[in-house]
């Protein structure tokens, strides 16, 4: 259903209000009303070559194609003004039918003109003809463009073409956080494929340019709710698979706090709904909520799909697989998973030494992270760092006076925040987690009251289900019911530094709909993500962004 209200927007519309406009060029009204094929007469009438209307069927390309469309047939009725073009390319729907109220003449096949006046004025440069360049500028029948109409097509056309390019195709990001490291680091720009997993069409369409989910002046948000589509993907070039790195939108940001503070400083939106819940025990949520809600009422802010902050993990689970961490070794299926280079966990240097070591000088050279005071982060813990066992042994061997490097696990036990929030009855932290499933696309989940609470956001949330829980009893749109079947596909993502990520193990299962793309490669690496205080990393310039 999605798809067809998609062709009907951009492959339908822009050419139903052209009826009259057809009759006018000799050909027949009702051909503006039969899909493709009006494609295929305005070609015909703006006098285009034949391959524009497959390159229309091309996802994404379609825009600058059918906007092309539109140009040419504007100028083949002498409408040449700015205003013209970006009303048939922003309202065809609108400007169209308006057109025709002013009975506009049929002029030539505009395209087939210009590029005809093209080539021979390419002739007339080559032979350095001056009166014929000079006759070839009087036949010209288009109106010559000022400088500023040039720059300002040019200007409009650069950031539509970016607009969608990084919409569809391709998006460069960067890393913020040492979640990933040591496969990714902090100060890594990389390119993300739109288009490995299908290109995901918006679902708030009315947005600024360029522009993500916040204005960065105001604080406000960047789209309008008024235009709202459901989910739906181009087809895809592979799924995801078990161990790629992620680019996906954080599924708890639904529900943010934000905006600005009374000095006009940003509140920070990290500062999530969700977060603040889930640190408390189950019987005090209820409590909690409405408190949040009123002391933040005028800052709640409830974010689409598509305009959620972006994360960016390891794909360790997809969809059917069971997860499960014992004593901080990840399971996946019941066998121990991949070894991923990169990976690191959080160890405990001994040694008399420790303290006076270099640490700017042994996270360059091993790629290892060591700890930082959240609070204040230029307290460095020289005793604890991020590493990979082998960087671990390699480092005892390297420096001396350290004499161990130990791994550091949490005891087993309930940490506040794990997903999904219940101590009493998931005992589990980071180091010792499941067993759990994710849940897969039309295979059933059998629900009791001992399991509910790791599908309440999946049902609710995610699926869009009116979920309630009355007397024992649990209830999906009005009907009890113990079985639920998914409409989308889960995942399980985690971070490579394993004992230093917000992850899944903190906020559960990512539902397809949120998965944005694949990163490629690393184009610029900064050391302390800046270019004066740390400068660049050449060693992974065009690195590959997996990290296995």
């Amino acid at each position: 259903m999605n798809w067809l209200l998609y062709i009907i927007c951009f492959y339908w519309l822009p050419f139903v209000g052209m009826y009259k406009l057809f009759e006018k060029a000799g050909e027949p009204g009702w051909a503006a009303l039969v899909p493709f094929y009006n494609a295929f007469v305005v070609v015909k009438i703006v006098g285009a070559p034949k391959w524009w209307v497959a390159a229309m069927l091309i996802p994404v390309v379609h825009f600058f194609i059918i906007a092309g469309m539109l140009i040419e047939f504007n100028k083949s009725f002498g409408q040449y003004k700015f205003i013209d073009n970006a009303a048939a390319i922003i309202l065809p729907y609108i400007y169209y039918p308006y057109l025709m109220t002013k009975n506009p003449e049929y002029v030539h096949q505009a395209w087939a003109v210009q590029n005809d006046l093209r080539k021979r004025f390419k002739a007339a440069a080559k032979s350095d003809s001056k009166s014929e360049m000079r006759r070839l500028e009087k036949e010209n029948p288009f109106p010559k463009k000022s400088k500023v109409r040039e720059w300002s097509e040019s200007i409009i056309f650069a950031v539509f073409a970016a607009h969608f390019i990084r919409m569809f195709l391709i998006e460069a990001y960067t890393i913020p956080t040492p979640s990933m490291e040591g496969s990714l680091l902090v100060g890594d720009f990389l390119f993300v494929s739109k288009v490995h997993y299908g290109s995901r069409m918006p679902m708030t369409p009315l947005a600024f340019p360029l522009i993500h989910n916040m204005l960065p002046f105001s604080g406000g948000e960047s789209y309008s709710k008024a235009v709202k589509w459901g989910y739906s993907r181009a087809p895809r070039i592979q799924n995801v698979e078990r161990y790629d790195p992620v680019v996906f939108n954080y599924p708890e940001d639904d529900t943010a706090v934000g905006g600005l503070e009374a000095d006009g400083s940003l509140f920070p939106y990290e500062l999530q709904y969700h977060n603040q819940l889930k640190a408390v025990p189950p019987k005090d949520r209820k409590a909690l909520r409405q408190k949040l809600l009123v002391r933040f009422a005028d800052r709640m802010v409830y974010r689409p799909v598509d305009k959620r902050t972006h994360y960016i993990k390891r794909c360790v689970g997809i969809p059917g697989d069971k997860i499960e961490v014992k004593n901080g070794v990840l399971y996946v299926n019941d066998k121990e998973a991949e070894d991923i280079k990169g990976v690191q966990y959080e160890y405990q240097l001994i040694g008399q030494k420790v303290n006076t070591l270099e640490v700017p000088t042994l996270e360059e050279n091993y790629r290892v992270t060591f700890y930082k005071d959240p609070r204040n982060p230029n307290n460095v813990v020289r005793s604890i760092a991020y590493m990979h066992p082998d960087v671990a042994a390699q480092m005892v061997k390297d420096l001396p006076g350290v004499d161990q490097i130990e791994r550091r696990l949490k005891p087993k036990g309930y940490t506040p925040g794990t997903f999904p929030y219940n101590g009493e009855k998931y005992p589990w932290n980071i180091d010792h987690y499941g067993p759990i499933t994710i849940p897969k696309k039309g295979t059933t989940i059998n629900l009791s009251m001992d399991n509910i609470e790791l599908y309440t956001r999946l049902i609710a949330a995610y699926e869009g289900n009116d979920l309630k829980i009355e007397n024992g009893k649990i209830y999906i749109n009005g009907e009890a019911t113990t079985t639920y079947t998914p409409k989308l596909d889960y995942y399980w993502m985690m971070g490579d530094n394993r004992n230093n990520s917000a992850d899944s193990r903190s906020w559960g299962f990512v539902p397809e709909d949120h998965i944005v793309g694949k990163p490629l490669f690393v184009w610029l690496s900064l050391k302390n993500g800046s270019l004066k205080n740390g400068g660049v990393r050449w060693d992974r310039l065009f690195m590959g962004a997996s990290g296995r």
